[in-house]
């Protein structure tokens, strides 16, 4: 990961803009076809076709691999980011920069964390504390800021010959790599030194100065996630993304360790209510984004991308059900944990039942109509259900426990 860091930075002072890809790249070896493995050897010699020919539509409702040959594959030379002649002198107005820090840092993805965060923190079984709580969220912010950003630099190529990434701002040349760069670190300082000051400053500072405003901030295991999830996004999820379709196993991880930052952050350590939360999202995650996979299938393919959908296509239905199902059964065991009431079970139930209900549609059907279906209704799961958490844990349990203490007395 680094050395791709290393070099996009060189590329934006107009360096090594006329290596091969190969050059730049050592991994990537067309003659081989070494990053095509796992699919078919026909498949494999259509991403060596060159893209001056036009690519007929593609039902996404089909295996992929039985109408590949008519789609046209391009080298990650084409993106536009190679056709910029001088990176060193492109020059964006001060107020286009918030825009392109938000779309840097895939806002929607990171208040998405945020929430999941959040989430963990109001979970967990601790007075609510508004400076942590302050805290935690910044630092959880600036860590996705960060690592969506590393994501873009690093897949700045493949992100050029792909409709659904082929607007991001590296693609078009109105930042720099090194300017992205610079910002990517920055966040991840910042965001990490706010998930740890409060720690620091307690155990090094405290004894001197006696101010309650230093007695702020969060712990040094929910720094060490942070870090660790920047790392895990950037350096093992994104490459693996081009090389194998267990990537989405490891994106999983990434995306169930916000909730458990939130628990840490309130807590200081790990306990098992901390991971109910995270594993509803680590399973929701796999037909959310497989749904979402199966219908851009001819995009990812055009990025070079080994998604499980692309190669493993019936695979793909049998893990979208599994996982569906695997959701109940977390919702079932939360009350065992003491993280929530069987209220919750009641709460979540018609929207486990949803979904389930969907992906068995999906996978009976798998054509891009029921994939749709899918899609959207795990995005209503994930706020519901977490919904139903949060308010069964901060609202219906301490009714209960109220109600009890006055008819015990």
């Amino acid at each position: 990961m680094f050395w791709k860091v290393a070099q996009v930075g060189l590329l934006s002072c107009g360096k090594f803009q006329k290596l091969s890809v190969v050059a730049r790249f050592p991994c990537w070896n067309h003659s081989q076809n070494a990053v095509l493995q796992p699919f078919s050897s026909r498949v494999a010699a259509s991403y060596s076709q060159k893209r001056s020919q036009k690519s007929p539509p593609i039902d996404n409702s089909q295996d992929v691999t039985a109408v590949f040959p008519t789609l046209n594959i391009g080298s990650p030379a084409d993106s536009s980011i190679f056709k910029s002649k001088d990176l060193s002198k492109i020059e964006t107005r001060w107020y286009k920069y918030p825009k392109i820090y938000m779309t840097l840092s895939k806002w929607y993805l990171t208040l998405f964390v945020a929430m999941t965060a959040d989430a963990g923190y109001c979970l967990a079984p601790v007075v609510f504390d508004q400076q942590v709580f302050l805290f935690a969220t910044v630092g959880t912010v600036l860590c996705s800021c960060a690592a969506n950003t590393f994501n873009q630099i690093i897949e700045v190529e493949y992100d050029g010959l792909m409709d659904r990434t082929k607007n991001r701002p590296l693609v078009r040349s109105i930042i720099t790599p090194l300017h992205a760069t610079m910002f990517a670190v920055s966040s991840g300082v910042v965001g990490v030194s706010c998930l740890y000051y409060g720690e620091y400053i307690n155990k090094r500072y405290r004894h001197i100065i006696d101010i309650h405003y230093f007695d702020v901030g969060v712990n040094g295991l929910t720094a060490a996630l942070g870090l660790a999830n920047i790392l895990l996004y950037a350096g093992i999820y994104t490459p693996m993304k081009r090389r194998h379709w267990f990537n989405t196993w490891a994106g999983s991880i990434v995306g169930a360790i916000p909730p458990i930052m939130g628990w840490t952050a309130a807590t200081g350590s790990l306990d098992a209510g901390a991971f109910i939360l995270a594993g509803i999202l680590y399973c929701w995650q796999f037909p959310h984004f497989f749904a979402l996979a199966w219908r851009r299938k001819n995009d990812y393919a055009r990025g070079n991308y080994h998604m499980l959908p692309l190669s493993h296509p019936q695979a793909t239905k049998h893990v979208a059900v599994g996982h569906s199902l695997a959701l109940c059964g977390l919702s079932l065991a939360a009350p065992l944990t003491g993280i929530t009431s069987w209220a919750f079970v009641a709460l979540s139930a018609p929207f486990n039942a949803w979904l389930m209900t969907e992906s068995i549609k999906f996978h009976r059907k798998g054509n891009s109509s029921s994939a749709s279906k899918l899609y959207k209704c795990s995005l209503y799961y994930i706020l519901a259900v977490s919904f139903a958490m949060v308010l069964d844990r901060k609202v219906i349990m301490k009714a209960k426990k109220k109600w009890k203490e006055e008819h015990s007395s």
